[in-house]
């Protein structure tokens, strides 16, 4: 499941960037590939997934949108998640990039973000309120318990014959 579309790319980085990095048939390119897109976002999505996993149950619920009377509820990816997969898919686009370019400075932003949220730094918000999934640590053991019973080793010399 993809955490951003073309239609969010697009918003972001406008449609005269995407066309000059994935139209490679046109000359002057002047349409966007959005297969090329597609596969960059859904790229950009495992990547992400490889971290927010490690927290939040896999595939997440989503947020909850803002409910219109008699419609079905709907849900949204986290708008932060959103970002994260345009930037990522970007910098996924982009063939070479010097370490100071701003695509790859917004890479490594999205890396050290991702980070926090696996290392429990940081939580998946939604802004209207809910949660984006179930956590990971809901599906451990729950109890403060822990029994345990080992049988008492009778060490002699003689279960110790025959030995040595």
């Amino acid at each position: 499941m993809s955490y951003a579309t073309v239609a969010d790319m697009v918003a972001r980085f406008g449609a005269l960037e995407l066309i000059q990095l994935t139209d490679v048939d046109n000359i002057p390119p002047s349409t966007i590939d959005e297969t090329r897109v597609g596969l960059k976002l859904e790229d950009a999505s495992s990547f992400i997934d490889g971290y927010v996993g490690q927290v939040y149950r896999l595939p997440l619920q989503g947020c909850r949108k803002p409910l219109i009377t008699g419609q079905p509820v709907e849900y949204a990816m986290p708008p932060v998640l959103v970002r994260m997969a345009c930037d990522v898919a970007r910098y996924y686009l982009h063939d070479d990039l010097a370490p100071e370019n701003e695509v790859y400075r917004r890479y490594k932003a999205v890396i050290a973000e991702l980070d926090a949220i696996a290392m429990g730094k940081s939580m998946l918000s939604c802004p209207l309120g809910g949660s984006p999934g179930a956590l990971v640590a809901a599906d451990a053991q729950q109890g403060t318990d822990v029994h345990f019973d080992f049988s008492p080793r009778a060490v002699t010399d003689d279960t110790l014959r025959g030995f040595g």
